[in-house]
Formats: C-alpha cells, structure tokens, sequence
C-alpha cells in the first residue's frame, strides 16, 4: 500500500500539471487498488482482466507502463521495507517478552517461581512420554485387533464330524458301503466292487468343492481349487495315528526347537512375540512365529510371518490350532528371501480316550501361495509323494517327542550339575560320551532327512515338461515314482514342507 500511495501521488502532480481534475487521479488510484489488492474479488475473479481491458483506452495505457515499470524498479526497496518492518515487530515482541519476565520475577518470590518452573517441567515431561508412547505404539503389535478371536477358534470344533460327512459322500459307495478306490489300494481295507475295478473316487465331489485325491496308510487327503489363485489347491487331510498320543503330537506342531531337529527344511523358526493375555497359559496360548524355509539354490528360500493360536479344550476332548499369516515390526522382509503373504491352516486333534493315551485322529486344511508358478504336472507328482512322506515324517516325530524331552531335561540337568558342584571332579570325556549317548535317540530318525536336504543343495539345475493341468497319466506317474533319488530329494519339499507351520 505504500508503493501505492507514491503512485498515486505521482499521477496526481502529472495530472495538476496538465490541468485534468483530480477526480479523474482519484479513479485511477482506486482502480490501482482493485488492481493490486489481493482481497478484491468480484464474482469469483479478481479484476486484472477488466484491468487489462482498459489498458487499451488513450493514455491509460501509458500510465499503466509507467506503474509497471516504476514497480520494477522499486521492488528492492519495497522488500526493504518489509523486511525492516518485520525486523522492528519481532524486537519490540521479545522486549516485550523480556520485560514481563523480569516483572514476574521481581514480583515472584523464589518459592514461587521455582513451583512455576516445576509446574512446567512436569507439563513438558508429561506431554513428552506420551509422545513416545504413541511412537512406540506404531511399532508394536496390535493384539487387540489381529489376535485370532474366539468365534473363530468355535467354528472349527465340529470338524471332524464334516470330515466324516466329506467321506460318506466321496469315498464310501452307496451301495455296498465299502471303500472306493482313490489312487492306491491299502492293505486291510475292503474296496468297492461294484463299479469295477477301474473305477475311482478322483472324480466325486464333496460338499465346498472338495475332491478325494490321495490315499496312504491311515491317511485319506482331499484337494480343492481355491479362487483367484492362479490354478493352486488347497487340501484337507483326515489322519488316523494308533500309536500317537495328542499331547506329543501337539507338541510336535508347537514346538520349534524340536520342529528345526526333524525338519531339515527348516533354516529358522523362532517365536518372535507372544500374546501377554495367554502368555501363562498353559491350554491356550497365541503366539507370532518366523520361520524360514530351505527351498532348491534355484529358487529364493520362503520365509513366513505367522500368528498362531493353540487351544486344548478338556472339556470336549478337543485341540485347535490355527495359523495365518501377519505383519510383525519385529520381521521385516530380508533380501534375497521371499515372503509368503497368502497362508492360512487349521487343524483339529482329538484322542480316542485320553490325550495322554496312545491312538488320536486329526483334521487339517491348508493353503498358501509360494509366489512361483510351477506345472501342474510337477505339483502334482510333488503333492503325491512329498505330503504323505511328510506326514509319515512327523508321526515318527511324535512317536520320538518324549525321547527328544527326556535328552534335553538330561541336558539341562548335567549342565546346571557341572556349574553347582565345583567340589566334584566331573571329566570333559564323561560328558561328551553322555550327550553323544543322548544324540544317539534322535541322530537315527533324522539321518534319513538329513541326507535328503544335502540333496536339495547339491541339485543345480532341474527341468520340467508341463503335462495337460490337473491330469497325470499312468505311465508318467510310474516314471516319476521310478525316478532317482536326487530328484525326490529336490521335490519333497518343494512346495508342500509348509503343511505344519
């Protein structure tokens, strides 16, 4: 506005010297204003187009160049000014400032202006934590809203009731109420006869699109499409171990220090977090668990985030536990390592008497995505002999569990022995020859995985012919089942190692 003002006394002597009245300085001036004030508006514009307009008539135009160009000239000085005005404003408000301060001061006493001072540092402080609470908030886990409810725990414990209406309707013939015949015939089992021989369960339909697809010793294992998946299955797999008890088999799931001793595909599994509500339970408990997989040097290992909640219901005779995937602050994806985002299972134990007694049946349903796209041919072969040597893999396990706790309570125990007693004279050789004695149990049903996971190392390259998807012919599926040994090795574990995560 003072830029203005110049302007408008400039015009207003140009205008006297050539004897125009000085209503006509007074118009110009005011259009000036309209012109230059940022908070004129006239129906939603400014009016630097009608400005632009009258620059047209007569000497309106030159005046206009004279303002331009005077303002050009003048912008240094202007900011000047500003700049000096703002200088003045902030000194007289910290003189100010200043100026109150040592009139409280003066009219304080010091006990007075020391509870100021604390009434203020506690306000800081306050305000502080509960920044960074809030930061740290961002960071942790939200149990509270991921945590796997109970509704959904109670859907599943009528599972094993679905499974036996899944194998009346796929499995068992309705006429003659025997077996039908799936992939391979089991011995002690009565097959149906009244279709023929050749005749197969494959092709029956259960209820949600379940299809029977393998059979094995005390095993039978459905398989369905799931949607939006790329052509991937999901399975559900009913077992029947006599010689198991559900607390060891429980326990073969959850625990991960033994999982990594009969797992040779497992690099690294860790609980990484746990639920502070169920931490001390000992019937229901939910943790996050990371776990990594061993997969062929051809392809990039998987890794997993995964929340899993166990449930032992006594009153039902029932163990749930169900697993899916999750984001953790404490897992961030790693490079070079591929991470599953789509996994999902659940799975239903119950004994036949006691779950300390021998003898349980179980249901299991599964998916997940690996992230690679392989023939339908080669998951097929990998699913028929990769998922029941699995399964039969981890019932050994079960069978060994007390053997593998007895080892490490006998650990523990000579360990904390050694460090007590300093008196006693306990050789190095003594107890080397003990846990080599110990190591022994287990050493001898894990060789046999061992050796196959050497395997998967040493197999570089590995081609593979896609055949007509979902269907493999007889003579292809001898020739894989005749293959060698490094094959199956590499395979076994290609995609179906994650079944009990």
């Amino acid at each position: 506005m003072f830029a203005l003002r110049q302007i408008c006394g400039s015009l207003l002597k140009e205008h006297q010297a050539e004897g125009k009245p000085a209503m006509y300085v007074v118009q110009c001036s005011g259009l000036l204003t309209k012109q230059f004030g940022t908070s004129y508006v006239r129906n939603g514009t400014r009016l630097a187009s009608s400005f632009g307009q009258h620059g047209r008539c007569g000497k309106f135009r030159e005046y206009r160049k004279k303002v331009a160009l005077w303002l050009k000239q003048q912008s240094g000085q202007v900011a000047e000014a500003c700049a000096r005005q703002f200088e003045f404003i902030a000194a007289q408000r910290v003189r100010r400032s200043l100026q109150l301060f040592h009139l409280y001061t003066r009219i304080w006493d010091e006990v007075a202006l020391k509870e100021f001072i604390r009434t203020w540092r506690n306000h800081t402080l306050r305000n502080a934590k509960h920044f960074l609470m809030s930061s740290i908030g961002v960071t942790m886990y939200n149990w509270d809203s991921e945590k796997i409810s109970e509704d959904e725990l109670n859907s599943y414990k009528q599972e094993i009731e679905g499974i036996y209406r899944l194998k009346a309707s796929t499995v068992i013939c309705e006429k003659c109420h025997q077996r039908i015949v799936i992939d391979t015939r089991q011995p002690g089992i009565n097959y149906c006869t009244c279709h023929g021989d050749k005749f197969s369960a494959s092709s029956n339909e259960g209820t949600d699109g379940w299809k029977p697809y393998i059979e094995r010793q005390d095993m039978l294992i459905w398989r369905r499409e799931e949607p939006n998946s790329g052509g991937l299955f999901a399975y559900k797999v009913y077992g029947t171990f006599s010689d198991v008890t559900a607390e060891d088999f429980l326990q073969t799931q959850i625990d991960v220090d033994y999982r990594k001793k009969w797992d040779p595909t497992a690099r690294d599994l860790q609980i990484i977090d746990t639920d502070p509500k169920t931490e001390k339970s000992v019937d229901d408990r939910t943790d996050i668990i990371y776990w990594e997989t061993i997969w062929p040097r051809l392809f990039a290992n998987r890794d997993y985030v995964y929340q899993r909640r166990w449930l032992v219901d006594k009153e039902k005779r029932l163990i749930i536990i169900i697993s899916r995937v999750t984001e953790h602050p404490s897992a961030p994806t790693k490079p070079g390592i591929y991470r599953v985002t789509t996994y999902w299972s659940y799975m239903v134990i119950r004994p036949y008497t006691e779950f300390h007694q021998p003898g349980i049946e179980f249901g299991l349903t599964y998916f997940d995505d690996p992230g690679v796209n392989i023939p339908s041919a080669v998951t097929s072969w990998v699913a028929m002999s990769g998922l029941p040597d699995f399964l039969i893999r981890m019932r050994k396990a079960s069978k060994n569990y007390q053997s593998y706790k007895l080892m490490r309570e006998n650990v523990n125990a000579s360990s904390t022995h050694c460090v007590s007693s300093n008196d006693e004279d306990i050789s190095e050789d003594k107890v080397e020859n003990d846990n080599s004695q110990m190591d022994k149990q287990s050493e001898t049903e894990i060789k046999k995985d061992t050796e196959e996971s050497n395997r998967i190392k040493q197999i570089e390259t590995t081609t593979f012919a896609e055949t007509k998807e979902n269907d493999v012919s007889d003579e292809d599926r001898e020739n894989m089942e005749n293959s060698t040994d490094e094959g199956r090795g590499l395979l076994r574990y290609f995609l179906l190692t994650k079944l009990f995560v």
